[in-house]
Order: structure tokens, then sequence, then C-alpha cells
């Protein structure tokens, strides 16, 4: 059997990370949880997780920083990355896009369901 794919979650929010830990653990991913940005680097070189969705207003390290940094490290940088924020203004995603960010999903117009079928169309 093939291990689960791991799923690293960047987020402050403490109900969010239980929301997320509990729905993607279900679909059987393997998830890990980092609350800053610098937690959120050090875990994905540690685990090396098959994708990472990362929220930009964070602790320590935002989520711009994090993701440029992820992207920067050769071992990192293929590592798919979808924002989750509450920002929703255009130059923030159009920045993360180019940042290298597969996607930009604004947190509060979009169902759990849909994080869900996002990592499934990422790791499928």
């Amino acid at each position: 059997m093939s291990k689960a794919p791991i799923i690293l979650i960047a987020e402050d929010d403490k109900f969010l990370i239980k929301v997320y830990q509990t729905k993607l653990t279900k679909e059987g991913f393997q998830v890990e949880i980092a609350t800053n940005g610098e937690e959120a680097l050090k875990l994905a070189r540690e685990k090396n997780p098959d994708l990472i969705f990362c929220d930009l207003m964070m602790p320590i390290k935002d989520g711009f920083e994090t993701l440029k940094e992820l992207k920067a490290d050769p071992k990192l940088k293929k590592i798919k990355v979808i924002i989750l924020s509450n920002l929703s203004q255009e130059e923030d995603k159009k920045r993360v896009l180019d940042l290298g960010a597969e996607e930009y999903i604004v947190k509060a117009d979009v169902p759990f369901s849909e994080v869900i079928a996002l990592a499934k169309k990422y790791l499928s």
C-alpha cells in the first residue's frame, strides 16, 4: 500500500486547523500543522509534504514570505502550495500566483468540501 499523501496546513486559526485536520484526515491524508510561517518552512523541510495549504496572515513569518522561501528552496520548490486567506484583494492574489502558488482561495467564500476537493485534485 502506498503511503498517504502529506498535507501541511500553515494556519494560525485554531478552529480552522481543527476542521481542516479532521476533514482531511478522514479523507485519508496525513496532516501536519504549522501555526506560523517559520514553523511551516521547518516542517516542509522535515516532512517534504505533497501539498501545502498556507494562510497569508500568520505570526512570525507571513504567507507571502513563507511562499517566497519555499519556492526559492530547490528541495521545496516543487511542492504545490494553495493559499487559503481572507485577504481578497486582487493584488494579493496576483502576488501569490506570481510567487508560484497553484491557487488562491478566499476562505470566507469557499466551503470546506471545496478545500477537500482541491486537495484531491492536486494529489490524485
